[in-house]
């Protein structure tokens, strides 16, 4: 027996190599996480006496994920982990898997910001988050003042192991951070890479924020300044009491449609189209989170023209008793 081919010691779960294994007999494979064996097979060889475990990260996927944050320093302990292969009994390989759905030009060693874009607007007020991997002993922040100056911080932070984390990255708290007042923009750097927030001190007489899990299952917001319009339905059973007819069992539909305002960058389309097929997704209302369920969406994006179109789409809230708490 001889294996021909194993994941790599750092690995994202949608771009995880297979196992390929070179014999002539039934193979047991098994899978360990968490002190817990997860897996165990039996593969027959094919005509080429090979043995090969196909979508290996698929199957590592369904044990991580990632969680929701409010703190500062946020640990995303389930997000990524450490799987033991085992070939007939026999420990083989360890190998570290960052969760992810779909593929990635990232390198699992030194991924950077867990976020498929290295820019983005923010807006005072507006929350904003950042994940990664620790940079020596925690992240880096730097940023240019409204007066030009540059500044720059090392953040420390308490580590809790070789797990990603996420850091609330809002202008109010990196201006904080650095000492100032004001931002022109600012970076936060992790282990391989960084992510730039431009600030857009424009005042915006309508301004939703949503917040979504991308596809490295870490939280992400964009905001809307088109505007938000809400369209009443309700689902209902009628009956008559005492001769006079009656709602029962209401249950309110209403619809909402936000637009997102103008776009200024390029990547941000890519945001905008995570959250529009995110596995989960909320608003923000009243200082709280409302997951909602998006509906429609329209997104258009013209790749060779340099006009920038608004993206529009509708939802609902995920909740149905949550009538009425958006303001």
């Amino acid at each position: 027996m001889n294996v021909i081919q194993r994941p790599r010691p750092r690995e994202f779960c949608a771009t995880m190599q297979d196992y390929i294994i070179d014999t002539d007999a039934t193979t047991t494979f098994a899978v360990e996480y968490g002190g817990k064996r997860i897996l165990e097979e039996e593969y027959v060889p094919d005509a080429q006496n090979q043995v090969r475990v196909r979508r290996l990260g698929r199957f590592c996927a369904l044990a991580l994920w990632g969680t929701w944050c409010n703190e500062e320093v946020h640990w995303q302990l389930s997000a990524a982990g450490t799987f033991t292969f085992y070939i007939n009994g026999v420990k083989d390989a360890d190998c570290f898997v960052t969760y992810s759905t779909l593929q990635t030009r990232k390198n699992a060693d030194t991924p950077g910001v867990l976020s498929e874009v290295t820019q983005k607007v923010t807006r005072p007020g507006v929350p904003e988050y950042a994940s990664g991997f620790l940079t020596g002993t925690g992240y880096t922040l730097s940023g240019t003042g409204t007066d030009g100056v540059e500044k720059s911080v090392e953040v420390s932070v308490a580590s809790q192991g070789d797990a990603p984390f996420t850091v609330d990255a809002s202008y109010s708290r990196a201006c904080q951070q650095l000492g100032v007042t004001s931002l022109q923009h600012y970076t936060v750097g992790f282990d391989g890479g960084s992510i730039e927030f431009l600030v857009d001190a424009s005042r915006y007489a309508d301004l939703r924020v949503f917040r979504f899990k991308n596809v490295y299952d870490m939280p992400e917001t964009l905001c809307c300044t088109g505007g938000l319009s809400v369209k009443g339905a309700s689902e209902d059973t009628t009956g008559f009491l005492y001769g006079v007819e009656r709602k029962f069992a209401l249950k309110v539909t209403d619809e909402y449609t936000a637009v997102s305002g103008p776009v200024y960058l390029r990547q941000e389309y890519k945001l905008w189209h995570q959250l529009l097929n995110a596995r989960e997704a909320q608003i923000r209302a009243d200082n709280q989170w409302l997951d909602i369920v998006i509906t429609q969406q329209k997104l258009e994006r013209d790749f060779r023209r340099s006009a920038l179109a608004t993206v529009e789409f509708s939802f609902w809230l995920a909740d149905p008793a949550q009538n009425g708490l958006i303001d």
